[in-house]
């Protein structure tokens, strides 16, 4: 298509705009007559590609750019120590590095996400199970690798989500605000036994028993007086009533995992006081959060986790109008990230206009993080499904690239054949040359049709992966759910990046 014609296409694609974030506006080319637009990327963008591939520096610069060109505020989550770089370098390409926010250990911020969550604007502000919530995606991935196959499983999950439940129910009535620390202290502190509820020595040193007393003398709401009743129930009767055995593994599943965001820099990062929320991005703040797993292991996953869940749940609440700014959530090396949350999130926060993009390696990956098996398989299809546009680079994972040619599909195929046959005295006639003493040989050809992969799994074996050996050029191929795209007619299309070398 030239360059005139481009012209008037994007005019026609344009009129009516009524905002710079209209859902028609172009981000960028698939080829000269296939535009990705707002709309295209608020439905969600998962991209696959080997080690080497491209992938990164192919489709995902091109898309991180085109996004920051449109001033989308949004949040980045970093896996490799260099991550953080390469998002300040990205926005300076695109005028955009007085916007960005470094989160890390030597930052000024801070943010704790469990007040934030208590104290929040809204009318779901403060509920306890949204908080509850927030904590059980951090005991989700502190407890990925354990395997436990235990068939009551779902027992310690239940009973350390009502143990939760009431830590968190107490603090805000007693205290007003909720940090991790006291989330420890008053849940090491409650009683193990009838009799210990009763003595003088461990009223006199409980932190629990103290929280108690404050939440009986401050004045409650009637949903907090009802609330504080079933708390009191619980730490006083119930809970100290528990087996030994029981009791402690319960107390050990939460105290274990949130003990890591209680100490350090994380302690000081998400336990003090806000300011920095996930809000900012809806102001067009970048957040990077420079604590790559690569560099910072658990600890760097947990925070990060946590990030993503609070932007998560904030960014869904806001109130759209045609004039909202479209916002971002990144997350290269997605496997670190994933969470059972993420299914539900990818369903409608399209209507939120937060563009999902996640890229790994290959789906297996993401089956493994998702705890693998039939339920982790599951869970990963679910995320898959709801994000509309697939991005596949080189890949020798057979696994991953059966995948890609099934969502690419299939098509009804013409396929030749041709037969001969000929007696043996044929043959030997025709290697004397004396074919004239012979009849030729039988022969027959002919077509067949049948259904097969449009692009085949070997096809993504072969794409280009960049580099000076293949003058920075990355191939693709791109998948649009419910798309026909005009350079192929077909649903599917090869694209093309150049890196930046």
């Amino acid at each position: 298509m030239t360059r005139s014609l481009f012209g008037r296409w994007f005019k026609k694609r344009s009129r009516g705009a009524q905002s710079p974030w209209d859902r028609a506006v172009p981000l960028l080319q698939w080829s000269d007559v296939d535009p990705w637009t707002i709309g295209d990327a608020v439905e969600g963008t998962l991209v696959f590609g080997a080690t080497g591939s491209g992938k990164t520096s192919g489709s995902g610069r091109a898309i991180a750019t085109s996004m920051l060109r449109r001033k989308f505020g949004g949040l980045v989550l970093t896996a490799k120590s260099d991550e953080c770089q390469t998002w300040l370098r990205y926005a300076r390409e695109c005028g955009r590095e007085d916007d960005v926010v470094v989160f890390g250990v030597e930052s000024p911020w801070t943010f704790n996400p469990i007040d934030f969550e208590l104290r929040r604007a809204g009318v779901g502000a403060g509920l306890t199970e949204n908080i509850v919530q927030m904590i059980g995606t951090i005991l989700e991935v502190g407890d990925r690798g354990s395997g436990s196959g235990r068939e009551n499983d779902g027992y310690w999950r239940k009973a350390s989500q009502q143990l939760c439940r009431n830590l968190v129910d107490l603090l805000a009535i007693a205290k007003g605000r909720i940090t991790t620390p006291d989330i420890y202290r008053l849940a090491v502190s409650a009683p193990t036994s009838l009799e210990q509820v009763r003595s003088d020595e461990w009223r006199s040193k409980s932190f629990c028993w103290h929280c108690l007393g404050e939440g009986l003398k401050r004045e409650k709401t009637p949903r907090q007086a009802s609330d504080f009743e079933l708390v009191a129930d619980y730490f006083l009767r119930e809970f100290p009533a528990l087996a030994d055995k029981t009791r402690s593994v319960v107390v050990s599943t939460l105290s274990s995992t949130i003990d890591v965001l209680n100490r350090g820099a994380l302690r000081e990062l998400f336990c003090g006081d806000t300011n920095l929320t996930p809000q900012a991005a809806e102001e067009g703040k970048i957040i990077i959060v420079d604590l790559a797993v690569k560099e910072f292991g658990e600890v760097g996953q947990f925070a990060q986790v946590l990030w993503k869940y609070a932007f998560q749940r904030s960014i869904e609440r806001r109130v759209v109008t045609p004039e909202t700014r479209p916002v971002f959530l990144w997350a290269d090396e997605m496997q670190n990230f994933v969470t059972s949350y993420d299914m539900q999130f990818q369903t409608t926060c399209r209507g939120a206009r937060v563009a999902t993009v996640l890229l790994t390696q290959n789906v297996s990956n993401v089956y493994a993080a998702l705890g693998g098996g039939e339920k982790g398989r599951a869970e990963a299809a679910s995320l898959f499904a709801n994000l509309n546009t697939k991005i596949f680079h080189a890949q020798t994972d057979p696994v991953t690239n059966e995948w890609a040619a099934s969502i690419v599909g299939r098509s009804l195929q013409q396929f030749g054949n041709a037969s001969s046959s000929s007696t043996p005295e044929e043959r030997m006639n025709g290697a004397l040359g004396m074919r004239w003493l012979t009849h030729p040989g039988n022969t027959s050809a002919g077509f067949s049709e049948s259904y097969d992969f449009e692009v085949q799994p070997a096809v993504f074996t072969q794409l280009r992966t960049g580099g000076r050996a293949n003058a920075g050029i990355v191939d693709a191929i791109v998948v649009q759910n419910g798309r026909t795209f005009e350079s192929t007619g077909k649903s599917w299309t090869q694209a093309t990046f150049r890196q930046d070398l």
